[in-house]
């Protein structure tokens, strides 16, 4: 075996890497919780209109640090638990059900995993089988396609036909079922759809949809409807501002480093 005693060298680059230590990561957390703070802060000396520019900011600490596989929050603290959402359960029309700030924390006891708080339904539509997607606009249509797989997509074609109508005077593209009353294919269109996330709005798609569409880059297209969720409640705070403060709360009590962290807290938040 050759010795390299003598002429063992390395050389800086950009490739290597290495893992934060406990308090690396710790430093990294309170960096994100600052971002929120600086956020909250400027936002109250902020005119209203400016409003927007602070979420799209906050929203990517939530992100990075509750929806992330490599999440050093989650790394920190494994077993990480979020108040669950619990808020002024409101039907804005007729089916459609939305859970609306402001949101109160529970007692501990009744705190969720990650997991389990991310796939909490923040909006849903009541729908059934029977009444759901009997007729479609082409370009939901083609949103619709766009998050199935292949072969639900070609399922899809096969359950609608595609027809050309008139609408207020204007000719559109529709689709609409070929077999409305068949029960069982009626059952295969719902599960298809309820898996897309059609019928149900829950915090990671919300959260996720917001720093996408917004956040991480401008995309024009992006959901009307989901963005209509994200106002302000009487004390000026959106449901992403909450989700902000309720995180840094959670982690105050779970994490024994940051138990010290925003001691001025205000009540209000908590």
């Amino acid at each position: 075996m050759r010795c390299v005693d003598d002429t063992y060298e390395t050389e800086l680059n950009f490739v290597d890497q290495f893992e934060l230590s406990r308090n690396g990561m710790v430093k990294e957390i309170k960096t994100e919780f600052d971002i929120v703070r600086y956020c909250l802060a400027e936002q109250n000396k902020s005119q209203e209109q400016y409003a927007p520019v602070f979420d799209r900011i906050i929203i990517m600490p939530i992100r990075k640090l509750l929806c992330e596989k490599n999440s050093v929050l989650i790394k920190i603290c494994p077993d990480f638990l979020m108040p669950k959402l619990i808020g002024v359960e409101s039907e804005l029309s007729e089916g459609h059900k939305v859970i609306l700030p402001p949101y109160k924390i529970s007692s501990m006891q009744d705190w969720m995993p990650v997991k389990e708080w991310l796939e909490q339904s923040i909006s849903s539509f009541n729908r059934t089988p029977e009444t759901i997607g009997k007729m479609f606009p082409d370009f939901t249509y083609e949103y619709i396609k766009n998050k199935l797989d292949r072969k639900n997509r070609a399922k899809l074609d096969s359950f609608y036909q595609k027809e050309e109508v008139q609408f207020k005077g204007e000719k559109i593209i529709i689709y609409t079922k070929k077999d409305p009353d068949n029960s069982l294919i009626n059952i295969e269109i719902f599960e298809m759809l309820d898996k897309i996330g059609y019928n149900s709005l829950n915090l990671y798609n919300f959260i996720k949809h917001m720093s996408d569409k917004r956040g991480a880059h401008i995309d024009v297209a992006h959901s009307i409807l989901i963005e209509t969720l994200n106002n302000r409640d009487g004390l000026g705070l959106t449901p992403v501002t909450y989700f902000a403060i309720q995180m840094i709360y959670a982690a105050k009590k779970q994490i024994l480093e940051l138990s010290d962290y925003w001691e001025d807290m205000p009540e209000l938040m908590v």
